[in-house]
């Protein structure tokens, strides 16, 4: 994160010196942070409304545009790729602003930053708190009109119970994936999953591998387990390829346990969400939406070991 914050600096001071603008005035300043706010307002109120062109109305459509979320870096097309699908799930967002700034580099070029939080609410019932999320973002004036031309989000998300979570007994729930699980990935390629009780029945065990023509490429070992410390279950795998995989997740419903990555694991990198759905009692429904495309993988339960 330094290194993009350096880069960003460098980007700013490179906007600064290209510029001839002659030296801005107090009052000059006061007039330029308010039209830039306007605009930052706009974004932020048609991300609340989960209406994404006026969201991006004050976002240059540009190939100089850059936006970088926790390290991944979209153009303007990526950007509009990625986010626009997420806002067709959402009824609504609330942002709570914590402290912000506007920097007036000079008069074409602001840097607005803020700290606040995010909470995210979605048609499916489910919601998403983004806290702490900080944002860098450059704006440029053209054709009389302050635009974003690049940005930097750095945040951390947590699920939040639903409504039709509250009662559910999510220790208890846990022991439904007990047992030994085949899942296909592709051509000749399984994911064999082996879930046991822990001694004293706190949450289970997790050995997993990955094989394809009946060759081992990695395999991983963790433990699956309810905090009430924080109302979550913690899901936890250590893969042998040196990657840390850390997850929690929630029972939604008896047959539904959702879950989002917390660790920036680079075996989760573009991956959103997740769910595991019950289908019946030997077979789960696997989604994970990565790089905004559902994946869907089925997990079948097996009545012999052989395979693992």
């Amino acid at each position: 994160m330094k290194t993009r914050i350096i880069f960003l600096f460098l980007l700013i001071v490179c906007y600064s010196c290209g510029t001839k603008n002659k030296p801005v005035s107090d009052a000059q300043k006061e007039k330029i942070k308010g039209e830039v706010k306007t605009a930052v307002d706009a974004i932020f109120k048609g991300c609340e409304e989960a209406n994404f062109d006026k969201a991006v109305e004050s976002i240059l459509n540009s190939s100089e545009f850059v936006y970088t979320y926790n390290g991944n870096s979209f153009g303007y097309k990526q950007f509009v790729d990625a986010i626009k699908p997420v806002f067709t799930t959402m009824s609504n967002q609330k942002v709570t602003i914590t402290e912000e700034k506007y920097s007036i580099l000079d008069n074409s070029t602001v840097m607005y930053s803020n700290n606040c939080k995010w909470l995210q609410n979605f048609k499916n019932g489910h919601s998403i708190l983004i806290d702490p999320d900080a944002m860098i973002y450059i704006f440029t004036k053209q054709d009389g009109r302050w635009l974003l031309i690049n940005g930097i989000e750095s945040y951390t998300e947590k699920i939040l119970p639903s409504e039709s979570s509250k009662g559910l007994n999510q220790a208890e729930l846990l022991n439904k994936f007990v047992g030994n699980w085949e899942i296909p990935l592709g051509k000749d390629a399984y994911e064999y999953v082996v879930i046991k009780s822990l001694q004293g029945g706190n949450g289970l065990s997790v050995y997993a591998k990955w094989v394809t023509n009946s060759k081992m490429l990695f395999e991983g070992t963790g433990f699956w387990g309810y905090d009430t410390a924080i109302d979550k279950i913690d899901i936890s795998v250590m893969i042998s390829t040196a990657d840390i995989i850390h997850n929690q997740g929630t029972f939604t419903s008896e047959n539904m346990m959702e879950f989002v990555n917390v660790n920036n694991a680079a075996a989760m990198k573009g991956v959103s969400k997740s769910t595991l759905e019950f289908i019946t009692r030997d077979e789960i429904k696997e989604t994970t939406t990565k790089d905004n495309k559902e994946e869907i993988a089925t997990w079948k339960r097996k009545k012999q070991k052989s395979d693992f």
